[in-house]
């Protein structure tokens, strides 16, 4: 017979699976940095991208095998603050340094530097209010349709855009060149930042049921399959499509739940 005490200490695989996710998000969102200081753009932002698809893989995980703990709650937490706070933050600066053909702009550098310092701080301050909202009875039923603020994930993935359409303009050889105005990039990179530690309503897509028809479904399959073949065409039109829907979809959002707040 085994010993109650030792079978109490032991940990099924399915159990351990999210944090692997977990892990091999946070790897991903280090990586990321690693590429960055090889001056591989599109690597770098493409990890950030990989981490954010382990979070949300992570989470679904959890839920589905009712596989929750405080050890996986923090090392989430401490995982999105590096991979959707510090990287893209390094990513971004160290993008905007090679623009600058030498050394004489550094102190215009050092100012360009605060406002990542901003969008880190303030995405610490959004995974730990995250983490708190249980406490707030209001925002724990908010949870269940909206996000209280722009999430971590998402944030990163709007602060890196500006790359986005830089790689757009290379792949087209068009005329468009956002390094030539790094500071609307910083500019772009604060409001993203006050947008996540912000009180405004953003859609929860995770919690989102969609209920399609069986005569229905092949269109949805139709639709999938289209957007997968654009996908592998055209990564970042795609992707930077993505995050201007999102982006648009967040005054929607905010009139959406205050419709619901009236219901």
């Amino acid at each position: 017979m085994l010993d109650s005490s030792n079978s109490s200490k032991t940990l099924s695989f399915p159990k351990l699976l999210p944090n692997i996710f977990t892990t091999i998000g946070l790897c991903s969102g280090l990586t990321g940095i690693r590429f960055a200081i090889e001056q591989e753009w599109q690597s770098a932002v493409l990890s950030i991208l990989v981490a954010a698809c382990f979070d949300m893989i992570d989470g679904l995980s959890a839920r589905l095998l009712k596989a929750f703990s405080r050890f996986g709650a923090e090392l989430d937490s401490l995982a999105d603050a590096i991979s959707f706070g510090v990287a893209p933050s390094i990513i971004t600066y160290l993008w905007i340094w090679e623009s600058f053909p030498n050394q004489s702009n550094d102190y215009l550098l050092g100012w360009y530097w605060i406002p990542f310092l901003f969008y880190t701080t303030c995405n610490s301050f959004r995974l730990a209010r995250f983490n708190v909202m249980h406490m707030d009875e209001d925002e724990k039923k908010m949870k269940k349709s909206y996000f209280l603020g722009v999430p971590a994930p998402a944030g990163a993935g709007l602060m890196l855009m500006p790359m986005g359409l830089d790689f757009i303009s290379n792949r087209f050889a068009m005329n468009i060149n956002p390094l030539s105005y790094p500071e609307w990039i910083v500019i772009w990179v604060v409001a993203i930042a006050m947008l996540m530690v912000s009180r405004i309503p953003t859609f929860s897509f995770r919690n989102v049921r969609f209920s399609v028809s069986k005569s229905k479904a092949i269109f949805v399959l139709i639709l999938v399959s289209l957007g997968v073949a654009v996908f592998l065409k055209e990564t970042w039109i795609f992707l930077t499509g993505l995050g201007i829907i999102y982006f648009f979809s967040i005054p929607f959002a905010y009139f959406a739940y205050q419709k619901d707040q009236v219901g």
